[in-house]
Order: structure tokens, then C-alpha cells, then sequence
């Protein structure tokens, strides 16, 4: 048994085929407020079908108002509580990083959903992680200098080693993510077609590293 920080990547090898709405977490909004995130509770009802499978929601969510990054957002993400833990120290690292490569903070990311009750595009035989708001797809990042890095434009095509910095910024922003444990999975352009203009992040008990 692998213990696993809430919040974080799941480690723990003998849960990898489960597919389920996320635990609870005792103290998580003592969590969230110690971490600097302001939010509020909400509610997504679970949601089971003809099986007994839990297959939508989660018992445990907030929409999550502003980060310790001090980052904005297109929309307020909406997620299991663990979830918006895992973004808040997203957020921090998204900010050393861009800070080193590119001389600028992060203002603004551009986030393209977060809850959305289906199973996965690629596995239909598997319940997606958006469908409890236990992931986050990030398509752009704007610096406070005024430069806008999108996966779509800047990622560049996978088979071919970049030159830009913008880049090799995104790129390395992915593996650290990855490598580091912040999420479960990260999914990018290396993956397949379907994440050519996004990152796909989540927390899901399994471990995917689509960074490369």
C-alpha cells in the first residue's frame, strides 16, 4: 500500500482497475483554505446506472473561486475538492516554472471544462474522470507581460524537437507535472489526436503518462 498525499497522484498499485467517484477527504476544505484557495461548496449528486456503478458526480465538490497562484480563470473550474487541492499546487509550480523560462507569471489560463458525465472518448468501456470533476483540461496560458502560450499553436507537432521556447516551456510544464506527482494523469498532444489542443490532468486511481 502506497499512501498518497491528498490531492496528489494516486501511488497505490492494488487500485489501479478501480474506476469510481473519488474519496472524500476528511479535512479537505481545512485543506483548501490553509492552501490559499478561496472557493465554495457545492453539490453534484452521484449518479448510478442499471449496474449499481457510480457513473456521474461525487460526494465531495466546490467551484473553485481563486488559486495561491493568484490566476484567473476563463471559467470556475468545478471539482472534487482533492482535485481543486491538486490545481492549487498546480498553480504554484506553473508559476516557478514560467517565472524561470519565460520571465513572466502566469495572469490567466484558458480551461476548457471540467464535469461533464461520459464515459472516456478513446475507452468507451470506461467511466472518463471529468464525469466526477476529478480532471481539468488546460488549453492556454497568459502571462502577465501579455504573451498567450496555447497547446493548439506552441506545443508544435510531437515528432519534431522544438526550437521555440514557448515550446519547450509547455512541453517540460507537462513532464514536471507529471514526474512530480501532481496529477494522476497528463495527458498532451504525445497521446493521440484527440488532446492535439489541450493538457488533460486528473486524478484518477490509475496512472497515465501522456507527456512523451
Amino acid at each position: 500500500m502506497h499512501p498518497t498525499e491528498p490531492g496528489s497522484a494516486d501511488l497505490d498499485p492494488d487500485n489501479d482497475f478501480t474506476v469510481a467517484p473519488p474519496q472524500p477527504i476528511p479535512d479537505c476544505e481545512a485543506r483548501l483554505t490553509a492552501a490559499g484557495v478561496k472557493y465554495h461548496t457545492t453539490t453534484l449528486p452521484l449518479r448510478e446506472n442499471q449496474k449499481g456503478q457510480y457513473v456521474c458526480g461525487a460526494a465531495q465538490v466546490v467551484i473553485y473561486e481563486r488559486g495561491p497562484g493568484g490566476i484567473s480563470y476563463n471559467a470556475r473550474p468545478l471539482l472534487s475538492c482533492g482535485m481543486a487541492l491538486a490545481l492549487a499546487r498546480f498553480e504554484l509550480s506553473l508559476q516557478r516554472e514560467s517565472e524561470q523560462a519565460l520571465g513572466s507569471r502566469v495572469r490567466r489560463i484558458r480551461q476548457g471544462g471540467t464535469y461533464s458525465c461520459r464515459k472516456m472518448a478513446r475507452f468507451s468501456n470506461m467511466v472518463s474522470e471529468h464525469s466526477y470533476a476529478n480532471a481539468i483540461d488546460l488549453y492556454a496560458f497568459t502571462l502577465e507581460d501579455g504573451r498567450t502560450l496555447s497547446v493548439a499553436s506552441d506545443f508544435g507537432k510531437p515528432e519534431v524537437e522544438p526550437t521555440r521556447l514557448e515550446s519547450r516551456f509547455l512541453r517540460e510544464l507537462a513532464r514536471k507535472t507529471f514526474d512530480t506527482g501532481l496529477f494522476s494523469v497528463v495527458l498532451t498532444p504525445f497521446w493521440d489526436k484527440l488532446h492535439s489542443n489541450h493538457f488533460h490532468v486528473d486524478l484518477a486511481r490509475y496512472r497515465v503518462d501522456g507527456t512523451r
